[in-house]
């Protein structure tokens, strides 16, 4: 039993050396600092996500990804996640994305960070009425008279 759990560890040492393996490795086990830097980042992206629909919403328009970090330093927010990537936006025609690389610091991975937020609509002037259209006028038009009696010459 002892060489078995020996050769256990020595494999784990092995393969923490190979970096591909020990991100993998990081990510499976739940350290105590890992949730606590997970909940940290989700509450900085609701905070970012927030910021974004207001001023999207007061502006009309969205900060551009390619500048999203500069443009949160500006606004006084935490650019960066706990494990030092910047936070990214991705703007699609009905929502936006404000999302965390994670502790493997790369995008589109199972352990990324995403708050997603529908579009926001900016209204300008009176609420619009969405009240639905009143029935068609009983009364015929000019054109309309003129047609049906158009079309009874012909049929005579």
């Amino acid at each position: 039993m002892k060489k078995f759990i020996l050769l256990l560890v020595a494999v784990a040492a092995v393969a923490f050396l190979e970096p591909r393996s020990r991100a993998r490795i990081m990510s499976a086990i739940p350290f105590p600092s890992q949730a606590s830097d997970q909940r940290s980042a989700a509450r900085d992206l609701e905070q970012i996500a927030a910021y974004v629909q207001a001023t999207a919403t007061q502006s009309g328009g969205y900060p551009l990804t390619e500048t999203f970090p500069n443009w949160l330093t500006q606004a006084e927010l935490s650019a960066e996640d706990p494990w030092g990537s910047a936070y990214y936006l991705e703007v699609f025609p009905d929502s936006f994305v404000v999302g965390s690389p994670g502790p493997d610091s790369r995008r589109r991975t199972p352990d990324d960070i995403r708050v997603a937020e529908g579009r926001a609509v900016r209204e300008v002037g009176l609420i619009p009425d969405y009240s639905p259209a009143p029935p068609p006028s009983s009364t015929k038009t000019r054109a309309m008279r003129a047609a049906e009696a158009a079309s009874k010459g012909k049929g005579e």
